[in-house]
This record gives structure tokens, C-alpha cells and sequence, in this order.
């Protein structure tokens, strides 16, 4: 796990429990937009299976791991 990635996975684990369940996603996303802006997270879809729910959901959404843009069927000649 590079340091970036390391980082964010220890930080999250130490303030999970101190953060309102209702919370916790939007903690999450702001957790991983600030690590985004600020040390990169580039190796961090090699390591979503070593983070919980919560924080996996949230790095889905911000770096829309596995969602591809739909190609438009107008744009090839049958």
C-alpha cells in the first residue's frame, strides 16, 4: 500500500468511531476529497478492498471507480 493510500486508510479508521453513523459517508467524501486535492490518491483503486463500506462507497463516487461513459449508438454507421 503506497504511504498516500496508507494514510487515508489509518485516518479514517481512527475517527470512524467518533463520527455519527449518519455522517459517516459525507465524512468519508470530505475525507477523500481532501487527500484527493492535497497528497493524490493515485494507487488508491488497488486498495479499495482493504477499506470499509463506508469509505469504499465514498471513494467510488469521488473518483468514479467502475462507472465507463456509455458510448452513443449515433456515432457509428451500421
Amino acid at each position: 500500500m503506497n504511504p498516500e493510500v496508507e494514510l487515508l486508510y489509518e485516518a479514517w479508521d481512527k475517527v470512524k468511531a467518533y463520527i455519527p453513523k449518519k455522517d459517516k459517508l459525507h465524512v468519508a467524501e470530505e475525507l477523500v476529497r481532501v487527500f484527493e486535492n492535497t497528497v493524490g490518491l493515485d494507487e488508491v483503486e488497488e486498495e479499495l478492498n482493504s477499506f470499509d463500506s463506508v469509505m469504499k462507497a465514498a471513494i467510488v463516487s469521488h473518483l468514479d471507480i467502475g462507472f465507463e461513459e456509455e458510448e452513443d449508438d449515433d456515432d457509428y454507421e451500421y
